[in-house]
Parts: structure tokens; C-alpha cells; sequence
């Protein structure tokens, strides 16, 4: 419903429904499909006549909520507006805190309120992002966009990540474009005003709409009648190129030849060091090792993610309680990576590198993927002491939880 004074949307607390995955997000299409026909390949528009399916994630009331609890700088909570650049002293202090009574001000003049990568701050957002993550093995986070009747963030331009659009109220057309520049890097966006596009499709999210658009894809959205809520899913997915990237780095630290200083005189290259290049271009195809250069992209993407642990205060008395008799859960919010090395298994998630001996493996492999189980009914070779002590840990870690 909208106030008819101020054209603002009701506010409504958010529900407390079952929390939201990545699969729920693009049913019914599975996200094998998905990935195999739509994934950095071309838009796709889920429909769906279920104006309550995003209740669970993000209302209009949470972002006063928001405001008032988190006091964000403007770096974090802005207005925008495609008409004209705002600057930031428009709806913050000398301190850079946002005054929240300025920005909705500038809201009833036209402006979009973005929050940005708020995922941290909300449960069910967070898991959605996390859930994301782990099936796509790619990096998330949630802005959310807050515009009034006929509201335009941007003029047309394209995302360097891939955007996920979830229409939580009100409604918003995209008109999507044909790429010029196809699959950006993560540095390269385009939030300027680009030349006339070839029209590609026009999409009207009602709620509960998702609308997938790949990087790349030129798109203008406007807010309809009435005020519009949605939530951004932005993904940047790892590419050849980080992991070619990677693979040159670790090459070079086993190969002196790559690791050569360029002689005086590069600035203005001639026929010899053109020659020196080509020759390490048929070296580097010759040694480059693809497995260890994926795993060190990998670890990096683990390493920089975090997941919601819930009961942290409960942990500690939790961990020193188990029996073979404990049933655990893993933490499939998780983004974890569990890797051999000789006698010892590395396992990477939650923002921790945990290191065990390589019989904890089959167990570690087990338990970070079932659903419920009995520590006595893991399927590893680990003594019954062994099976606890490693148990324990992973429950003070956040890998598993006690159910």
C-alpha cells in the first residue's frame, strides 16, 4: 500500500519465514539449468504471482530500523538520482553519519536510497548470499534500492558484476540492451551515460520477480507508479584471467626465468625483448600448472567470505558436552575448502584455516556436507577420542552445529 501524502511504500516488519536459498531464488528452474544455458550467457526473467515470496528477506520498516541502529557513514547509505550527482553533505553530518530525516527529504524529491552491501546486517540476507556462494562458488553481496514513482538510479549503463534483481515491493521495468562490451572485469564498470543501445527485451518485475542480467548487459530501470523496493544480488565470478593470473604467479616462484628483471631501455621495447616475451609466452604454455593455480584462486575466494554462526555463546558448552551420541549439522551456509597436502588436510572457511592430520579427512569430507549426523556414525578410521576432539573443534569453529 502507499501513503498518499508522501508516496512512500507501508511500512511492514519483515516475516519470520523459513530463510530463503539460492534454489528457492530461481524455482522453479534448477540451477543446473540455470548455469548451463543462462550463467554469463543471457538475462533470464523468473515470474512468479507470490507478491509475499521476499517477505522473509528485507521490508521497507528495516531500513528506518536500519538507520537508527547501525548509524551507517554515506559510504554505505546514499541517494542517487540519474537527473543530477548528489553530493554526500546533502544527507550526512560533519562526521559522514547519514541523517536519516535528510535523505528521506531528498527521497520525496526524486532521489533512489541505496544501501550498500548490507548482507552482514540481516540473517536472512546473509544466508541467501552465503547459500549463493556455495552453489555457484562465486562471491555475493546485497545492496537493496529504494525508489519513488518514476525514480531512476542510473542513466542506461552496464554492471561489472552479475545482478540478481528481487522485487520485494512495488513494481520496476528494465529495459535491457544489446552487450557492446562483453563479460567486463571486476574494474570495469560503466555508470556513465552510454550512446543510443539496440533494445534487447523490456521486463516488468512485479514482487516477488527475479530478473537475472550477466555483466556486461546495458540496462536503464525506472520505478512505475507507485514506490518500488528491490534487492541487488551482485556476483563477481572468478574468470580465466584471475586464474591465468594466478598461474603466472606461481610459476614464477618455481621458474627463475619469469622472474628476470627488464634491462634499462624497456620503456621503448625493440626486436630482442619482443623475441624474450614470445619465448616466455611458449615457456609459460609449456609449465603452467592449471590445479594449483585453481587453488589458490579458491583459497583466496574462501578466505574472503564469511557466514552467520549461530549460538556462538552456547559453543563453548556445547563442544565440551559431545559424545559419540551428539547429533551436528554442518553449516550449509558455508563457503569451506578442504585440501590434501601430504600428512596434513587444510580446511579454509569462515574467515579460518584450520590444519589436521590427513586421517581426519573422510570425517572432515562427511561432516561438511550432511544435513544430521551421529558423531559415532562418521565414516572415518578416527578413534573414538580422535573423532571427538575433532568434532569439538569444528562446533567452536562454526563448521558444524549442534542440533
Amino acid at each position: 500500500m502507499v501513503d498518499a501524502v508522501s508516496g512512500r511504500g507501508e511500512i511492514r516488519p519483515a516475516s519470520t519465514a523459513p530463510r530463503l536459498t539460492f534454489d528457492d531464488l530461481l524455482g522453479p528452474e534448477t540451477v543446473e539449468a540455470f548455469v548451463r544455458e543462462r550463467l554469463d550467457r543471457e538475462p533470464f526473467h523468473v515470474s512468479r504471482a507470490d507478491a509475499n515470496f521476499f517477505a522473509s528477506l528485507f521490508s521497507l520498516g528495516e531500513i528506518e530500523a536500519y538507520l537508527a541502529r547501525a548509524r551507517p557513514a554515506f559510504s554505505k547509505v546514499f541517494a542517487i538520482d540519474s537527473r543530477r550527482e548528489i553530493n554526500s553533505l546533502e544527507f550526512s553530518d560533519a562526521l559522514g553519519v547519514v541523517d536519516p530525516t535528510r535523505l528521506f527529504q531528498l527521497y520525496d524529491r526524486g532521489c533512489t536510497i541505496v544501501l550498500r552491501e548490507i548482507d552482514g546486517h540481516f540473517p536472512a540476507l546473509d544466508a541467501l548470499c552465503r547459500s549463493a556462494e556455495r552453489r555457484l562458488q562465486a562471491p555475493f553481496f546485497a545492496n537493496v534500492y529504494y525508489a519513488p514513482p518514476g525514480g531512476q538510479s542510473f542513466p542506461v549503463h552496464y554492471d561489472a558484476p552479475d545482478v540478481y534483481a528481487l522485487q520485494v515491493e512495488g513494481t520496476k521495468t528494465w529495459r535491457l540492451y544489446e552487450p557492446g562490451y562483453e563479460k567486463p572485469l571486476a574494474d570495469q564498470h560503466c555508470y556513465g551515460q552510454m550512446p543510443e543501445q539496440t533494445l534487447l527485451r523490456e521486463v516488468r518485475l512485479e514482487p516477488g520477480d527475479v530478473l537475472y542480467v550477466p555483466r556486461g548487459f546495458p540496462h536503464l530501470v525506472t520505478a512505475d507508479d507507485g514506490p518500488s523496493l528491490h534487492i541487488s544480488l551482485s556476483a563477481f565470478p572468478p574468470t580465466w584471467a584471475g586464474v591465468l593470473t594466478a598461474a603466472v604467479s606461481e610459476l614464477a616462484r618455481r621458474d627463475a626465468t619469469f622472474r628476470t628483471a627488464l634491462p634499462p631501455g624497456w620503456f621503448a621495447p625493440g626486436e630482442d625483448l619482443e623475441k624474450g616475451f614470445a619465448a616466455l609466452v611458449r615457456r609459460f604454455a609449456d609449465k603452467a600448472a592449471l590445479r594449483p593455480a585453481l587453488a589458490g584462486v579458491a583459497r583466496g575466494l574462501v578466505a574472503s567470505r564469511r557466514a552467520w554462526v549461530p549460538d556462538p555463546i552456547a559453543r563453548p558448552r556445547q563442544a565440551a558436552g559431545l559424545s559419540l551420541g551428539s547429533e551436528l549439522a554442518a553449516n550449509c551456509e558455508a563457503l569451506v575448502l578442504l585440501e590434501r597436502d601430504g600428512d596434513t588436510v587444510r580446511l579454509t572457511g569462515l574467515g579460518k584455516e584450520l590444519l589436521f592430520a590427513a586421517e581426519a579427512l573422510d570425517d572432515l569430507a562427511f561432516a561438511l556436507e550432511a544435513t544430521r549426523f551421529r558423531i559415532g556414525d562418521t565414516p572415518g578410521a578416527l578413534e573414538a577420542e580422535g573423532k571427538l576432539d575433532l568434532f569439538q573443534t569444528l562446533l567452536l569453529n562454526g563448521f558444524v552445529s549442534a542440533v
